[in-house]
């Protein structure tokens, strides 16, 4: 008979200074190891349907959004993209000479 093996995959969490204390209070008050309070809290996250969905449709707005900055900054980065070109002529030109 064969044993379920519970596999694992690791991976780092960078977290600024606040939410570091914030947590290593929580574990200490609670008595559970961080690991077990991270794993909750994502859990939690993604067990929760409004919130995923809340995300997603802010995803999509976002993407919207970029989408219409791209297209209103486009003739100005191909104006950029003319300058430095001319620019990077000039400036191997110059070096030869």
């Amino acid at each position: 008979m064969e044993k379920a093996v519970k596999s694992s995959i690791h991976f780092s969490l960078t977290v600024n200074d606040q939410i570091a204390h914030r947590l290593s209070d929580f574990c200490r008050h609670v008595g559970v190891s961080q690991t077990t309070a991270v794993n909750i809290a994502i859990n939690y996250f993604f067990d929760d349907p409004k919130l995923i969905h809340s995300l997603m449709d802010g995803y999509r707005e976002m993407g919207s959004l970029n989408r219409e900055i791209t297209h209103d900054f486009l003739a100005s980065e191909d104006d950029a993209e003319l300058h430095l070109a001319q620019y990077r002529k000039n400036t191997i030109y110059n070096y030869f000479e």
